[in-house]
């Protein structure tokens, strides 16, 4: 579920603040997305030419979805019973069986622990809502210790089918903890945003 990827997602962001703290922080490290000017982004590119429909119910049981996914991507079953689909290092997509009972409470969950959680971003924004899904943008707030963050954009998108509810979201993979937050671009969310809305299903 959300909750657990975003958990695991401060997780990793809190180890990579203490190793900054002790001194053992890499030369050039973004620090989840923080480092300055020095931390440069990876980057890629979305062409919906290279994407084919995948049968996810084929990685996972639970989930009764098909959707686009890159060719060259690696999709794996994950612990709470969804498909990772890692679209690169430092790019994974998430499709999750959800328990609400609509899509609007799932929206107003996710909503719940990144656009409005004010509490560990700053600088957010909605850039694409819709009934189905939204785009955005957040900022972790800088630490005490002076670490900064990158602003990042990500999205979710949702289907429904008599009373299944399913989930798409990007996110970072927890190996990435260090990538600027930069290198998830609103140009790269909007873009996949537009090709999840327009090829999933459910089954």
């Amino acid at each position: 579920m959300f909750m657990n990827r975003l958990t695991m997602t401060f997780t990793a962001l809190t180890l990579v603040t203490s190793l900054a703290a002790c001194g053992k922080k890499k030369e050039g490290d973004g620090g989840g997305g923080g480092g300055g000017d020095e931390a440069k982004a990876p980057t890629m590119t979305i062409n919906e030419a290279e994407w084919e429909a995948k049968d996810l119910h084929a990685v996972a049981p639970l989930i009764n979805v098909t959707m686009k996914v890159p060719k060259t991507a690696k999709l794996e079953k994950n612990g709470n019973g969804g498909v990772d689909i890692t679209v690169s290092p430092f790019y994974l997509i998430t499709v999750s069986a959800i328990a609400v009972s609509n899509i609007a409470e799932g929206k107003k969950s996710d909503k719940s622990l990144t656009v409005e959680r004010t509490d560990k971003y700053i600088n957010t924004k909605v850039l694409t809502e819709e009934p189905n899904g939204f785009v955005y943008t957040v900022q972790m707030k800088t630490e005490e210790n002076g670490n900064t963050y990158q602003p990042e954009a990500h999205f979710a998108y949702y289907l429904d089918k008599d009373g299944a509810i399913y989930s798409i979201a990007d996110e970072r993979p927890l190996d990435a903890y260090s990538t600027p937050g930069s290198a998830y671009s609103p140009e790269i969310a909007t873009k996949v945003y537009g090709i999840v809305k327009g090829s999933a299903k459910v089954n």
